[in-house]
This record gives structure tokens, C-alpha cells and sequence, in this order.
């Protein structure tokens, strides 16, 4: 690569960086302009990853217009400095770029082809102005309310167990070892695993309190009991102890994402044979539902899943009924 080249990926990077500053949480922009540029937004998710992908084309025009390759990988490397960077920086964390990925590296790829064309009509200013495109849409698309939806994700398996041993270890679970729990690669990039669950007394209110790796503590209360059939929680984001991560920041922070209950539901199918079902629903606030909700569902079904194994080895490895604790 040239020097051209090396610059136009650089400062396509630190317009994405800069940009992603602006549009940070209140801790970075101030609550004013928060209401204006955030994150969750079409502005930021696809609209940024064009500028990134036009400033490398500018900078390095003269040496990549005979090369498709490079007008479509050149914008791609700027996408990932700007990943390395705000990891770096720790404006991001891993699990955040992977949702932001596919558009960014989408976007900016065929920006670059786009732009590489634009350049030989002799259009490079026009094409200039068009990396002020996020500061312009940003207000325009705040004009518009988001959407609120709720949605569902729901689990199951199959445990070689008496239903009433299955309730026992399901208001508190015990705690999940690291050798009965298996990691997959959403809790590598920092998706945090179940630990345990316990019930405690706040002012006199029962709480259920589910505690996580990484110090992350979901507090919720039981909102429906049907012993040895169905049990419910409301999760309370407001009471729960969060990481000081990135994920948490801009999600389980976020007006955009919200839990609103868990719910277990026991089916005996044979004398000693259980069907273990385990649901959440959970609400998005945005305008780009569809796409949050992708997300959600793989990350959440994800964590249904290996946390519902978990119980299968506990409980099928134990023999024993869990005692509820009533005092605490």
C-alpha cells in the first residue's frame, strides 16, 4: 500500500471514531445532544459507515482507480482500524461489534465503489459533503417516534427427572460450575454466564437475585407461582448491579432495551421425564426493531439454552430436591 492509501484508511477510521463520540450516551456528549445523536439510530448503524467508506476514496483516488479490489477493501480495513480503535478506547466492547459489523463492513464496502465512481464523473466535492450525511440525518430521524414491540424467545429440553425435583431447583438455582456450563462464542466476546440465583428480603419485598460473571446481578420479583407447573419473574433493571462495560452501557442502560419477565413452565411427560421450558420477553424501543430483534434473539436464545443444559446436568447429576430457603 501507498502512503495515500495508509492515510485515507486512518483518517477514515478517526471520522468514524469522532463521529461515534458524538453520538455516545450522556456520559460522552451531554443528555442535550444525547436526544439528538445516539447510537441507536439509522444514522449512526448505516449511515456513519458511508463516510468511513468515502474518506479513504478521496484520499487515495488517483491510486485506486483502476482497482475494483482495492475501492471495495481499502473502506473495509478503515471499518476494522475504527473497530480496533473504539476497542481499544473501550468506547466499545466485542459483543457491540459484532451487532454493528455487518452494516458497517456492508456499507462501507460498496461505498467505496460507489464513491470511486462518483470520482471519475468528476464529483469529489459533492461526494465530500456527503461525510456530513450522519449530523444531518441524526436530527431529521429524531423527528420520528420510535417503535415499541415486545418480544418473546422461548427454550426447552428434556430432563430425566420427577417434576417436583425440577421445581426444586428453579426459584434458587445453585451455583453453576465452570466445568457444568458450556461456553459458547457469545460468552467469549462477553455475553455473561449464569452463576447463581437466590432469594433475598428488600424493605420487606422478596427478591429473586440472579448473579452473572463479571459482578452482574439481575434483581427481579416473582410475579406468578403455580408450584411444580409455572413460575415467573419481573426483571428490575433500576434495583440490578450492571457491569461497567459497553454492552451494558448502551443496552441494559439504554431506553431501547428492556427486559420484562422471565418465566419457567415444567411439563411431565413420563414417570420421571420433564419437559423444562424457559421464556422471555423483552421489549425494544427503536427505529430499527428488525434488526435489534435479530440480535436479540440469537443472544438471548443463546443464553436460554446453555443455561437450561446447565440445569439438565445439575439436576439429573444431583438426585436431591433443593430446600428453599425462606429466611434471609
Amino acid at each position: 500500500m501507498k502512503a495515500k492509501e495508509y492515510l485515507g484508511l486512518l483518517l477514515g477510521a478517526v471520522y468514524g471514531v469522532l463521529i461515534r463520540l458524538l453520538m455516545s450516551p450522556s456520559e460522552y456528549a451531554g443528555k442535550d445532544l444525547y436526544d439528538v445523536f445516539n447510537i441507536y439510530s439509522v444514522a449512526f448503524i448505516w449511515v456513519v459507515p458511508i463516510g468511513i467508506g468515502i474518506i479513504p476514496i478521496i484520499i487515495a483516488k488517483n491510486e485506486i482507480m483502476t482497482s475494483r479490489l482495492k475501492q471495495f477493501v481499502l473502506p473495509l480495513l478503515s471499518v476494522l482500524l475504527f473497530f480496533i480503535v473504539t476497542l481499544t478506547m473501550g468506547i466499545e466492547d466485542w459483543l457491540c461489534i459484532l451487532i454493528i459489523a455487518f452494516p458497517f463492513l456492508i456499507a462501507a464496502g460498496f461505498t467505496g465503489l460507489v464513491a470511486a465512481y462518483i470520482i471519475k464523473r468528476k464529483n469529489k466535492n459533492k461526494l465530500l459533503s456527503l461525510v456530513f450525511l450522519p449530523i444531518l440525518i441524526a436530527p431529521i430521524e429524531n423527528l420520528f417516534d420510535n417503535h415499541t414491540t415486545l418480544y418473546q424467545t422461548e427454550s426447552q429440553i428434556m430432563i430425566s427427572a420427577k417434576d417436583t425435583l425440577v421445581w426444586s431447583y428453579l426459584i434458587e438455582v445453585p451455583e453453576i460450575k465452570d466445568s457444568e456450563y458450556q461456553k459458547g462464542l457469545l460468552q467469549f466476546i462477553g455475553v455473561p454466564r449464569p452463576i447463581k440465583s437466590e432469594l433475598i428480603t428488600i424493605d420487606e419485598e422478596a427478591h429473586r437475585v440472579g448473579y452473572f460473571s463479571e459482578g452482574l446481578a439481575l434483581y427481579e420479583t416473582l410475579s406468578e407461582v403455580d408450584v411444580y407447573r409455572t413460575v415467573s419473574f419481573d426483571v428490575h433493571i433500576d434495583k440490578s448491579v450492571l457491569r461497567d462495560t459497553p454492552t451494558d452501557r448502551h443496552i441494559l442502560k439504554s431506553n431501547n432495551f428492556s427486559f420484562h419477565d422471565i418465566t419457567y413452565r415444567i411439563d411431565s411427560i413420563a414417570p420421571g421425564k420433564t419437559i423444562l421450558n424457559l421464556k422471555c420477553t423483552y421489549e425494544i424501543n427503536s427505529k430499527m426493531n428488525w434488526y435489534a430483534q435479530f440480535w436479540a434473539d440469537i443472544i438471548i436464545a443463546d443464553f436460554e439454552q446453555r443455561l437450561l443444559m446447565a440445569l439438565k446436568y445439575k439436576i439429573e447429576n444431583s438426585g436431591t430436591p433443593m430446600t428453599l430457603r425462606t429466611n434471609h
